[in-house]
């Protein structure tokens, strides 16, 4: 699961000391939790649970958490956030205000790197799910953490302990009933020369998409033009794009990555903050790289590059016109791989605003569990660098026109160093630049009276 979180706090998640931490990120209000409480003891915590369990997420954070740099300059007061809910932890002998103060510590540092609390509701509706699917792909590790008997046990004491502090019956809030929303909107523009397709998400479990994706398929076959919507798309799973979008419209095997003036197929750079399991070559084989800040890059410890190759779809899709993809800051995670194949491979144009990045690595985040609780807390651990050596999670992806940012841009990479020389290029660029703005409006267009229409 790779989704970039919407943090919305419930009633039990009420930050309590919020006003002492003025230079922190602002926080919505919500109905603190109020002593005695039904939530108190439903965890059944000691007060050295509960400590312990405080101590454990920061000192694991601390030893693996990557993007210690980007909150330092985004001026997130890191200590301060520690040192509040500690108090708040040590001084309360209540479940809920322990769950509060983890919950609250998270949100204060922010969501980069996918790092958020895995909420009672989410784990139901979302994760416990996933399990299957981390099955099927080998990662058993992860399924046995998400859908083991003592996971569940603790997490309907979580659904239990936030239901009482908003006053609602807990059992009510696990899934189990009612119909998904649509995950795709597709028609054909007039004129019949371009399709358009929206997606909001890439689910696990792409089965029904698959039939829908290969019949728009056929519709389009005398399309010159492709348009695939990715606003509002946080991610999801990257086997979904690679067999649904990419792999229907390829004759051969596409390699692709970051580096475009590395000698072979392209690679894909990830930096460790911490030594790695794994056998990693060492900090000292990465190259210099004019983007990678000093902080970032003290972090490191070791590097890996990967290459991200799609094979063919057995069975071929009829459309073989452009293919143009629309993106906005929304865009993370496995949707931002995507885009990041897309700018790689010449695969497709992008199209629009900058994204939200994290979207490099080809893996899921790691789940880490609190030893007394069982909360559970995602965040990924290798660093993705973009081919400047930057933080694709602080930068993320630039498209080739963003309505936002018309000055002229830099040319696409040409040569060892990046440096553009020939002008016909130039000029095909310019053009892909003026098709890409008719795209652009084309798609904004659609998508409005799509909503207007209540379609979307």
């Amino acid at each position: 699961m790779s989704h970039r979180n919407t943090r919305i706090l419930s009633g039990c998640a009420a930050l309590l000391l919020c006003a002492g931490l003025s230079g922190c990120r602002s926080v919505p209000a919500s109905r603190p939790s109020a002593s005695p409480d039904p939530a108190a003891h439903l965890l059944g915590l000691t007060a050295e649970q509960r400590m312990e369990d405080y101590e454990y997420l920061w000192s694991t954070l601390r030893d693996s958490y990557p993007c210690w740099g980007i909150l330092e300059r985004e001026g997130v007061e890191v200590e301060r956030i520690y040192t509040t809910y500690r108090e708040m932890v040590a001084e309360s002998d209540s479940d809920a205000d322990f769950y509060s103060a983890i919950y609250s510590a998270l949100y204060l540092l922010g969501t980069n790197g996918h790092l958020s609390i895995i909420e009672p509701e989410a784990y139901f509706s979302d994760y416990l799910p996933a399990a299957g699917q981390y099955r099927r792909e080998g990662k058993t590790h992860w399924a046995e953490v998400l859908d083991s008997t003592d996971t569940q046990t603790r997490y309907r004491k979580l659904l239990a302990l936030e239901q009482a502090a908003n006053g609602t019956d807990a059992e009510s809030s696990i899934p189990g009933s009612g119909g998904d929303t649509p995950n795709l909107t597709t028609l054909l523009l007039p004129g019949g020369t371009a399709g358009y397709l929206k997606i909001d998400r890439f689910p696990a479990d792409y089965t029904s998409d698959a039939a829908a994706l290969e019949a728009f398929y056929l519709q389009c076959a005398g399309c010159t033009d492709l348009i695939l919507d990715l606003t509002d798309n946080s991610g999801g799973s990257e086997l979904y794009w690679e067999q649904l979008l990419v792999a229907p419209h390829i004759d051969h095997p596409c390699p692709a990555g970051t580096w475009p003036w590395c000698g072979g197929a392209p690679t894909t750079t990830l930096i460790w903050t911490r030594p790695s399991p794994l056998r990693l070559p060492p900090l000292s084989t990465l190259p210099e790289l004019p983007g990678l800040d000093a902080a970032d890059r003290a972090l490191a410890t070791d590097v890996l590059t990967v290459s991200h190759t799609v094979e063919p779809a057995a069975k071929p899709s009829p459309f073989r016109g452009r293919i143009w993809v629309l993106v906005d800051e929304s865009v993370y995670s496995a949707s931002e791989s995507f885009v990041l194949f897309c700018q790689q491979t010449g695969f497709a144009t992008l199209v629009g605003r900058t994204t939200g990045g994290d979207g490099i690595g080809a893996m899921d985040p790691v789940y880490l569990q609190l030893p007394n609780s069982g909360i559970l807390i995602q965040y990924t651990v290798p660093f993705g660098l973009n081919p400047d050596g930057s933080s694709n999670e602080e930068m993320g992806t630039t498209p080739i026109w963003s309505p936002r940012r018309r000055n002229r841009r830099s040319l696409p990479p040409s040569g060892p160093l990046g440096r553009h020389n020939n002008k016909e290029r130039a000029a095909q660029f310019r053009a892909a630049r003026a098709a890409s703005r008719k795209v652009f409006s084309t798609g904004c267009r659609t998508l409005n009276l799509l909503k207007s229409s209540k379609v979307v």
